[in-house]
């Protein structure tokens, strides 16, 4: 049987450049245990990401955290072998095209809703920038990208 891992690479940035849209996850209500299980897979389905996409995550530290999956682990509720984890609020841009599998891995956060699977779709080729044209950022808070190098690798 072949074993499969799963690499992304990940950079942390102090400053987002402004490459893609940015959504705020949960919208006002932020990232916590829904009212709902379906809350998030609600608020999911209300836009379409691509490629450089930024989701924030707003939520208090050391109550929730940002846990990416696969997606056996994430239908299981399993946090034993996290793709990435972040205990602090902040951005993460996508910078591939898949789906991603994101969770908090305190207590039952998982289990009772606190949970969303995303698909990222190719970006589309962005216009020429104008020559006076500059990067808009926020130093207010950490922005990390996620990228699948190779999603398959055998032993």
């Amino acid at each position: 049987m072949m074993s499969m891992k799963y690499v992304i690479v990940l950079v942390i940035a102090i400053a987002a450049i402004a490459e893609g849209a940015e959504y705020t996850v949960g919208d006002d209500m932020g990232w916590m245990v829904p009212p709902t299980p379906d809350y998030y897979a609600s608020w999911v389905s209300k836009y379409s990401f691509v490629e450089n996409d930024t989701l924030v995550f707003n939520f208090e530290e050391g109550v929730h955290d940002i846990t990416v999956l696969t997606k056996e682990d994430f239908d299981a509720c399993n946090m034993k072998n996290p793709l990435f984890q972040s205990p602090k609020p902040g951005r993460v841009t996508v910078e591939a095209s898949d789906t991603f599998y994101f969770t908090c891995s305190f207590g039952q956060h998982c289990a009772n809703g606190q949970k969303f699977a995303i698909y990222f779709a190719s970006a589309p080729l962005p216009p020429s920038p104008s020559p006076s044209a500059s990067a808009a950022t926020d130093q207010s808070l950490d922005t990390q990208r996620l990228k699948f190098v190779s999603r398959k690798m055998g032993n």
